[in-house]
């Protein structure tokens, strides 16, 4: 998987309004709201695939939201 998937995922969250965050820590992945702001984090340690799974779990999930 490419670095270039990962850009424009990134990019299709951001025109959700989606603020894409990487955080290093002890957890996986997920998408939260604070206040009216929706926020994905996703683990900084993750490699490229790792994170374009985790993102496209993410927006499946906001998709079904809508």
């Amino acid at each position: 998987m490419s670095k270039r998937k990962l850009k424009s995922l990134e990019q299709h969250l951001k025109t959700k309004g989606v603020k894409v965050v990487y955080a290093k820590g002890n957890f996986s992945s997920g998408y939260c709201r604070l206040r009216e702001e929706g926020v994905a984090l996703v683990n900084k340690f993750f490699d490229t695939k790792g994170r374009i799974l985790s993102l496209e779990e993410i927006l499946k999930e906001i998709e079904e939201e809508e």
